[in-house]
């Protein structure tokens, strides 16, 4: 299991635009894929970081979110 903290630091701080989040390393129950990337977007908006483009894979066992931001 990840540390969610460090995801949220390095989407903020990192000169990184483009991520590919395993989000079944950040959570337990990985149908609870939609509160993780919620949770992440309020913190991101809060930080004056914008998602510009985005897309989700759901497959049985792994959700994949491909972000790019604005910083």
């Amino acid at each position: 299991m990840r540390d969610k903290d460090e995801l949220i630091y390095d989407l903020i701080f990192s000169e990184t635009t483009v991520y590919e989040i395993h989000v079944e390393q950040y959570i337990v129950d990985i149908y609870k894929y939609d509160r993780f990337i919620d949770n992440v977007k309020e913190i991101l908006r809060k930080s004056k970081v914008d998602i510009v483009k985005e897309k989700i894979n759901v497959e049985a066992n792994s959700v994949v979110w491909r972000i790019v931001v604005s910083k």
